[in-house]
């Protein structure tokens, strides 16, 4: 149910401060209603977190090809030009030349028992977790709007109830007032129409503060100011893509949560480092290397000089403290660590799906009970009318029973907001909040 400003007339606003006034004035006039869709592009293009993300995913992307970069040929050029003099025994002479030299080497690796290739399926894994780790930032970042735009409209209807109740409270008190003063009225019957104004009051004050910091809230998401709370349009729920069951839930979680797969990509990689670590540790690296040298004047010898040289080589270095076992002992029991935190996400995830769904559940149960409160609330106040009419019913008794009319659709707006971001926590929790989810009509 939704607060209707249009049935306070101008009398029962007579007091209100000017900035509560104008609230009410403004949101009881027709507005361009903003939709939830309409802020989501621009969100997803501009904010920091993202961004953030998507640098992350794009230096993974070159950290792939440069450790592609090891199967192709390593070209190496030395060139200098210096003065060198060389004194010789007695029956050769003495040299002081300028000497020059250029040495060009080219060296291709033939095979390293797997450690390139290792390297390669580590940063290829990294890159396949910041992918997955993007689009668990852009859902996290969606579900954050959605909780910040439903805030702000369900706090700007809670405050429009509140001061519905205000008003009704000030008029009750006025009536009581003017009752006294006829001689017609109770002194104690005017102390509680003035503690229950009171009341109001504290209520109008408490709902204004909130509604404060959930337009704050919009502007650090957004990134913009929210001039008229009023004319957020209430979403469509996609009702549609809620499972059946929450073991349904659970298992398309567990399948298609970004951030467990994300944290399930990471883990890989650590037994891919420990593979690298193996093959560095133990085995030689298996290089063909070409090289070409000019000189002139070089080594104390006039004159140009050319070596050209082809070979296959093996480099082996070994410690003799035998580190290369601890070194893949550390490896192994990273990757061993790294695969229990992902069965304990697995774990946790399974935990959230069924807290969200149980919330959800419980969400609906309590909206019900809070519409069928407030229709009887309705009925009641109807009643009490007639009552009212036949002398059966005092004026407090309509004024009360209006009163709790306004409180109760508060409440039940307050459900259906919470039920709203019920369904989009489920949602996420799956892995299934994506851009198009709140974009489509």
């Amino acid at each position: 149910m939704r607060g209707d400003l249009g049935v306070l007339s101008v009398h029962k606003l007579h007091g209100f401060s000017p900035l509560l006034l104008g609230f009410l004035m403004v949101a009881s006039l027709p507005a361009q209603a903003q939709s939830l869709g309409e802020l989501i592009p621009e969100l997803l293009e501009t904010h920091n977190l993202i961004k953030a993300s998507q640098a992350d995913l794009e230096a993974a992307s070159q950290n792939v090809k440069s450790s592609q970069g090891a199967w192709f040929p390593q070209l190496d050029l030395t060139a200098h030009y210096g003065f060198q003099a060389q004194n010789k025994p007695a029956e050769s002479g003495d040299t002081d030349l300028a000497t020059r030299e250029a040495d060009l080497s080219v060296t291709q690796l033939l095979w390293d028992f797997g450690k390139t290739n290792a390297d390669i399926r580590a940063n290829k894994l990294t890159r396949s977790a910041s992918r997955f780790a993007l689009k668990a930032q852009t859902q996290d970042i969606l579900l954050i709007a959605i909780e910040s735009y439903l805030t702000v409209r369900l706090k700007a209807e809670v405050l429009m109830f509140a001061l519905q109740s205000e008003a009704n409270m000030k008029r009750q008190n006025e009536i009581e007032d003017a009752l006294v003063e006829r001689g017609a009225g109770l002194s104690t019957d005017v102390l509680d129409s003035k503690q229950k104004l009171a009341g109001a009051q504290s209520k109008r004050s408490a709902a204004a503060g909130e509604l404060k910091t959930a337009r704050n809230a919009y502007r650090r998401v957004f990134q913009t100011d929210l001039k008229e709370p009023g004319a957020l349009e209430k979403p469509n729920l996609p009702i549609d893509l809620l499972p059946a069951s929450v073991e349904e839930a659970i298992n398309t979680a567990l399948r298609e949560n970004p951030r467990l797969k994300s944290a399930s990509a990471t883990s890989r990689v650590n037994r891919e480092t420990a593979n690298a670590q193996r093959a560095t540790g133990f085995f030689p690296v298996i290089n063909m290397v070409g090289e070409a040298i000019v000189k002139k004047d070089a080594g104390g010898t006039v004159g140009n000089q050319q070596e050209l040289l082809g070979k296959v080589e093996m480099n082996f270095p070994f410690n003799l403290g035998f580190t290369a076992i601890n070194t893949l002992k550390a490896a192994k029991g990273a990757a061993t660590a790294g695969e229990r935190r992902v069965s304990d996400a697995r774990d946790q995830l399974e935990l959230d799906v069924r807290d969200a769904w149980d919330n959800l559940e419980t969400a609906r149960e309590k909206l019900e009970f809070d519409r069928n409160q407030a229709n009887l609330a309705a009925e009641f106040l109807e009643l009490a009318r007639r009552e009212r009419q036949l002398g059966n019913r005092t004026l407090n008794d309509i004024l009360d029973a209006e009163t709790e009319l306004i409180d109760a659709n508060s409440r039940t707006t307050t459900a259906e907001t919470d039920v709203a971001i019920g369904v989009y926590k489920l949602i996420q929790k799956m892995g299934r909040l994506e851009a198009d989810v709140l974009t489509r009509s």
